[in-house]
């Protein structure tokens, strides 16, 4: 073998076959290289934050120098003869200096500062569940349950003259004369059937045959049954009048009147009925002709019907249905007020008081009373 095949050899061998002092002795320098790295990355780490730190003292001094007066800085670039005088300026930035360096190492937090009184009702209004003074918990539940329902008095009066009241309450029964349709609103009359009493029941206030006159509104409601009517004013026989201001019942006491009620179901429904017939016609000749091998057009005509049955609809939907009354029914009048006639009455006895008052008199009592009702 030559020497350079040896040489080859050798250098093979050294790379694939590393002794172990070599591997011991290149860890050892591996380890020297991080842990110099290391160092090197603290100096200069700690040498940055010094500078950080020396940079606001420096903007310290220089503050405390900008913020002497004009008449200090330039005595300070004059100086007289002797100098003296610019000691104690000295030492006012020296003192300046020293307190803002202070100020700037203490471990104090600057803040807007508020009073205790104040923090206290921040926290109280923040947390409804603390208690502030001088004022009651709104949502408390308690405090709800606390109050009692206020009730007020009532003051008992009496009636000054029961002779002469007919009471509230009081049922009066009447015919009607005319009859009712409240399609449209109108007046209504009735003829009372018998005498009506006072409140004494001694005295008949208002004759058998009296008039009332009433009114009512036009229309009812879909799904009502019973039509409202106000009795307004009732005359008497003698002509005395007073006004009822009272509501009408049936014969039994129920408000309002009923009576029979035309639903008007042809009115709202019959024009969209038609129209919708005249469609279903016109579609079924449309299939006799294609049947028949003749095509007609009728998309223009049942588009049309359509659209004409729906405004028919929405005209008619709103009618409302009409109740009637027929003349000659009894009904009731509810009396929902005192009515005075002390004013136009005066009384005359003429029997004992076990017995009725055969009728009121007006104007002259020294006339002869009528004989008794037997």
């Amino acid at each position: 073998m030559s020497e350079d095949n040896k040489v080859e050899e050798r250098g093979i061998a050294a790379v694939g076959n590393t002794a172990p002092g070599a591997q011991a002795k290149g860890r050892v320098v591996i380890i020297v290289v991080a842990v110099l790295g290391i160092v090197g990355l603290t100096a200069l780490t700690w040498k940055s934050e010094k500078k950080k730190e020396d940079k606001p003292e420096i903007a310290v001094k220089t503050g405390a120098v900008r913020g002497l007066d004009v008449a200090q800085v330039r005595q300070t670039e004059a100086p007289p003869a002797e100098t003296k005088p610019a000691e104690p300026e000295e030492r006012k930035v020296e003192v300046e200096d020293k307190m803002s360096e202070a100020a700037r190492r203490a471990p104090v937090i600057a803040f807007r500062g508020t009073t205790k009184a104040a923090a206290q009702a921040s926290d109280a209004a923040a947390d409804p569940g603390v208690r502030q003074p001088g004022k009651m918990f709104e949502d408390n539940p308690l405090r709800s349950k606390l109050q009692a329902t206020p009730i007020t008095g009532v003051t008992a009066s009496a009636i000054t003259n029961m002779h002469m009241v007919v009471p509230q309450g009081t049922h009066i029964p009447c015919v009607l004369e005319s009859a009712i349709s409240s399609d449209q609103p109108g007046f209504v009359t009735c003829i009372v059937q018998r005498d009506v009493l006072s409140a004494s029941g001694q005295v008949v206030l208002m004759e058998k045959g009296t008039q009332v006159t009433g009114e009512y509104q036009n229309g009812i409601e879909r799904g009502q049954g019973r039509i409202f009517v106000l009795w307004s004013r009732a005359r008497t026989s003698t002509g005395v009048i007073v006004n009822l201001a009272s509501p009408a019942t049936d014969a039994v006491g129920r408000a309002g009147f009923d009576g029979k009620i035309d639903h008007k179901f042809w009115e709202r429904f019959g024009g969209a009925l038609l129209l919708s017939i005249v469609k279903d016609g016109g579609a079924y000749l449309a299939g006799l002709s294609q049947q028949s091998g003749q095509t007609i057009q009728l998309n223009s005509t049942q588009a049309s019907a359509n659209n004409a049955a729906a405004i028919a609809v929405e005209n008619s939907i709103n009618i409302k249905p009409t109740l009637y009354k027929n003349q000659g029914e009894l009904v009731s009048i509810f009396v929902a007020r005192d009515l005075d006639f002390s004013s136009v009455y005066d009384l005359r006895r003429t029997e004992t008081r076990t017995q009725i008052y055969d009728r009121t008199v007006s104007g002259d009592l020294s006339r002869t009373p009528p004989p008794p009702r037997k």
